[in-house]
């Protein structure tokens, strides 16, 4: 049996190098994952371990201290148990690790910066790429990476000052650039080092992280380590709120901290990976199913010649064996060579995720191997158990190797049952019980329904071509043919339907999501940016214009300023600021309708009211004159503010003051540009400060926008894969009726027809899979976002469809029908008629 094996192995290697292909991108999905996760760990343990590289111990606060709602409560314990951890026995060196955030500027450059502390040279672990330490409180070093993005070299001066105002404003010599960090996470914020006394400035809110202690040089054991730490441990015994630490002890708690981000991360990425495995095994199982039912002649000869039934199974699954094995070899290769790339371009990118030496363990890899050849066979078993029931007889008449009435009786009711109760539990949970019922019933009810496809989706193929039989004999032929094997056409639309279900689940949930917050926070803020001046002066014309024409604004209107006096009958007067609108112009520029008053009227907020109410006639009086106005209460109104149009305020102040200007952004603004042009703006003035809903809705839209690109990235494996098993069953389909094809030929058809013919099939049934998969993803979205609002009513999300974006989805599984078909229709039509007619 092992010759027949591999004789049979080589008949059918060309029909099974797809199937290859499918389980060796899927082991390549789980290798990468496993391996990236793991140099993900291994980098972090390494990037921590590095700030310790001349410390054996750490006295760090526990994470109480450090939440406390004084930063300076866990400075000040770290600083007074300092003398006593340095006269500790063993102790070389000794010094307190201290953080800041300060407001750097150089130039037009205004950011952020990490503000660190020049450690003693025992405990210091940052290098100097060039330059000197800093001596005084006006020097200070900067890191390389921060000093090449801004333009800065030694010698340059930059102002520092505490974050959020001008307070201790300082200007600081750079005296020298510090080599860049090891591989690791980096916040992409400048880091400057200067003496402990420059973060003494209360301003500041200096954070102590650590005290570093160094031992005396040749004590570097294990046991050196631990003495050490038992040492400090007693220096410190009399306070409380510290835990101290050999760097082995720190580095493995941080990274356990650190990893419990990229366990879920890799969770996430495994059920992707899942997802994949998943649509490769109903393609392999579609596959193996297939050959068996072409090769039921030959299986029928070897049980004349006495090979059993158990022999047949064994020949079947020891295929499957050698196909697993060869097709996880390359998908450990392909997972390999994926990671290492990956790896590379996150050392050169922007993403502040700096990966290090890829770590290749011998244990993932063979989980990974384990994973293909075990998915191979598993998927194989079903059509093994085919084979075995192929009886003697076959080899000399042709028999059906389908499924029996009692098989797809049971598969028809058990599909019922799934379909009802899963549809049941998914409508309770989007209406009731929340985003857990919903899940679990949403996999209940598809695991139903693709039990249920090999009855819908061959009826509506059949269906579909009926509407596109008229127009030639090409498409009537091929909507025959899509149909003549209702099992196939199901199997083969199953793995299509998986993927595209789920990215447009995905897409329509994104969405959904990204439209229903940014209408929230139109409602909330609508105005995109806001500028207001602190000068009393407000804004001078040069500095309106100048941000009227930057880029990317799209429409601007001022607010006028004063102060004016409310009187109501015998009630005592009122004095309060008061804004002059421009209705017409505040509406174009807000997002959301907004309440403004109109001529004659008073807007105010109800909780500035006092006793007046909706209609009441006031008299406002100002610099210039009064008049007699009508009090609208709005509970938007800004607080201790009246606002009125700027007609009537002209009446009110003879020279009111433009203190604020509203702004509305192009609609495709991106987070990035939004920052740039708040940072355009506050350069004009350091009286200026800026606000509005752009910031944040951009923020939401760029996050969403970004993980719906990883998931639609990881959900294309699954569509890669079912892409390939419509093209290997294409495939396999055209081999089995080669002889059909050329008698077709034969009768007439000609070779552009036949191509034809071939695409036309291949493409029902995709695109009947595709719009199957769009109808339920938009079920599945809708069933999710209505679950996920019962549980966050103040999200308030609602279903939207994306048009164009499912479009897209459906013109790429046209694209996929249509390339599906291009190698086994170009053999087809090559093929003579003649030559096809003596394949038996």
């Amino acid at each position: 049996m092992i010759r027949v094996l591999l004789s049979g192995l080589r008949a059918t290697l060309a029909r099974l190098l797809a199937t290859g292909l499918a389980v060796a991108l899927s082991v390549g999905f789980v290798v990468a994952t496993l391996t990236l996760s793991a140099t993900f760990t291994r980098t972090t343990a390494d990037s921590l371990a590095a700030s310790m590289a001349k410390a054996e111990v750490s006295v760090t606060p526990e994470a109480a201290m450090v939440a406390t709602s004084d930063p300076r409560h866990s400075t000040d314990v770290l600083l007074d148990l300092l003398p006593a951890v340095q006269a500790a026995p063993g102790v070389a060196g000794a010094d307190v690790d201290r953080l800041a955030y300060v407001d750097l500027r150089f130039g037009e450059t205004r950011s952020v910066a990490q503000l660190g502390v020049v450690l003693n040279d025992s405990v210091r672990w940052q290098t100097l790429a060039s330059g000197r330490w800093p001596q005084s409180v006006t020097e200070a070093t900067l890191d390389q990476p921060a000093a090449e993005s801004i333009g800065l070299t030694e010698g340059d001066t930059v102002t520092m000052a505490a974050v959020g105002s001008g307070v201790s404003a300082s200007t600081v010599t750079v005296v020298g650039i510090t080599a860049p960090q090891v591989a690791g996470v980096d916040t992409g914020a400048p880091t400057l080092l200067m003496p402990a006394e420059a973060l003494a400035d209360p301003a500041l809110f200096a954070l102590s992280t650590s005290i570093l202690v160094a031992g005396v040089p040749g004590a570097d054991t294990a046991a050196d380590a631990d003495a050490l730490a038992a040492a400090v441990s007693t220096a410190v015994a009399g306070a409380s709120g510290v835990v101290v630490q050999t760097r082995a002890d720190a580095v493995g708690d941080q990274t356990a901290q650190l990893s419990g981000s990229a366990t879920v991360l890799t969770s996430i990425l495994l059920a992707f990976a899942t997802i994949a495995l998943f649509v490769a095994a109903i393609v392999i199982a579609n596959t193996f199913q297939v050959l068996v039912s072409q090769r039921t002649r030959e299986l029928a000869l070897l049980r004349c010649v006495g090979a059993s039934a158990g022999q047949v199974r064994r020949l079947v699954l020891g295929e499957a064996l050698l196909l697993g094995v060869g097709a996880s070899v390359l998908g450990v290769g392909i997972g390999l060579a994926g990671a290492t790339v990956l790896a590379e371009v996150s050392r050169d990118s922007a993403s502040g995720l700096h990966l290090g030496q890829l770590v290749i363990d011998p244990a993932l890899l063979a989980i990974g191997f384990g994973v293909g050849v075990l998915l191979t066979l598993v998927s194989a078993l079903g059509p093994a158990h085919r084979a075995t029931r192929v009886r003697p007889i076959a080899a000399l008449r042709s028999v059906s190797a389908g499924p029996g009435v009692r098989r797809n009786l049971i598969g028809f009711v058990l599909a019922i049952v799934l379909v009802a109760g899963g549809g049941a539990g998914l409508y309770l949970g989007a209406t009731r019980s929340g985003l857990a019922v919903a899940v679990v019933s949403g996999v209940v009810s598809f695991l139903g329904i693709l039990l249920a496809s090999a009855l819908f989706i061959p009826w509506i193929v059949r269906a579909a071509g009926a509407t596109i039989g008229w127009t030639s004999a090409p498409a009537r032929l091929a909507a025959l043919n899509a149909t003549r094997n209702p099992a196939r056409t199901a199997s083969t639309a199953a793995a299509l339907l998986v993927g595209v279900t789920l990215v447009t689940m995905m897409v329509v949930g994104v969405t959904s999501v990204r439209a229903s917050i940014g209408e929230r926070i139109d409602l909330k803020r609508p105005v995109d940016l806001t500028v207001q001046s602190g000068d009393p002066s407000g804004f001078s014309p040069e500095q309106e214009s100048g941000i009227t024409d930057m880029t990317d604004v799209a429409g601007s209107t001022s607010v006028d300023s004063g102060r004016v006096t409310i009187t109501a009958g015998s009630a005592a007067p009122v004095i309060l600021g008061a804004r002059g609108l421009d209705p017409a112009r505040v509406q174009d520029v807000a997002r959301s309708t907004v309440v403004v008053p109109q001529n004659g009227q008073l807007l105010l907020n109800p909780a500035d009211a006092g006793a007046l109410h909706d209609g009441d006639h006031v008299t406002v009086t100002g610099d210039a004159g009064s008049a007699d106005l009508t009090v609208a209460l709005e509970e938007t109104a800004p607080r201790k503010q009246a606002t009125l149009t700027k007609t009537d305020l002209l009446g009110l102040v003879a020279t009111p003051v433009i203190r604020q200007m509203q702004l509305r952004l192009d609609d495709e603004i991106t987070s990035s540009q939004v920052q740039q042009l708040s940072t355009d703006i506050l350069s004009v003035s350091d009286q200026f400060t800026v606000g509005g809903g752009a910031p944040e809705r951009t923020y939401y839209e760029q996050l969403l926008d970004v993980m719906l690109l990883i998931v639609l990235a990881l959900l294309t494996m699954a569509v890669v894969i079912a892409c390939v098993g419509v093209a290997n069953t294409m495939a396999l389909s055209v081999f089995e009726r080669r002889r059909e094809s050329a008698l077709l030929r034969a009768l007439g058809l000609t070779r552009g027809q036949l191509r034809r013919m071939l695409g036309i099939e291949a493409t029902l049934i995709t695109v009947v899979a595709a719009a199957c998969g769009i109808g339920l993803g938009v079920l599945y979205a809708w069933a999710g976002l209505s679950a996920v609002s019962l549980q966050a009513q103040k999200l308030g999300l609602t279903v939207h469809l994306p048009w164009s974006q499912l479009g897209l989805v459906l013109l790429g599984a046209l694209v996929a029908g249509l390339i599906a078909t291009i190698v086994p229709a170009s053999g087809a039509a090559r093929r003579s008629p003649v030559e096809g007619l003596m394949h038996e």
